[in-house]
């Protein structure tokens, strides 16, 4: 390993929270001529194969405050990425989905973090595929040893 860290007194949380300043590192470069917020990132992915997603289910799905993901929404709609549509038939709930600008800069910026990830894990013993199936897995037993040791 080329990384001077101690593998025997490592958290998984400290290693996760290297890679995700790395990647930030990444994407702030990515936007630099941009309008855009390292924050507004995950939105516009969670969009993107979606023809709209409830606002409130964007900040449970990805886990951020109601009032910032409102904040963000609107600075992404202003910039023309993204709609906002009152239901019909709840009035209180927006709809949101991507505009053509939207889905094109999501498309990219999806490919380009594809792309990175790719270059990254290419001289390791575990695909990028293979990394997700295992993170996704360690997410939800964490989720499932949380609710178990501290209740709802």
């Amino acid at each position: 390993m080329k990384c001077p860290i101690d593998e025997e007194n490592v958290s998984l949380s400290f290693l996760f929270t290297l890679f995700l300043k790395s990647q930030n590192t990444y994407y702030k470069y990515y936007l630099k001529d941009k309008e855009l917020s390292l924050q507004q990132i995950p939105i516009l992915l969670k969009l993107l194969n979606h023809e709209y997603i409830y606002q409130k289910n964007i900040a449970t799905d990805l886990k951020m405050d109601n009032g910032l993901v409102t904040r963000n929404i609107r600075k992404l709609e202003d910039l023309g990425y993204v709609n906002r549509q009152e239901d019909n038939e709840n009035r209180r709930q927006n709809k949101i989905s991507l505009t053509e600008k939207g889905k094109t800069f999501a498309k990219k910026i999806r490919n380009e973090g594809i792309k990175r990830e790719e270059k990254i894990m290419k001289n390791t013993s575990i695909s990028r595929g293979q990394l997700i199936k295992q993170l996704l897995e360690i997410l939800e037993n964490s989720k499932e040893f949380n609710y178990k040791n501290m209740g709802d």
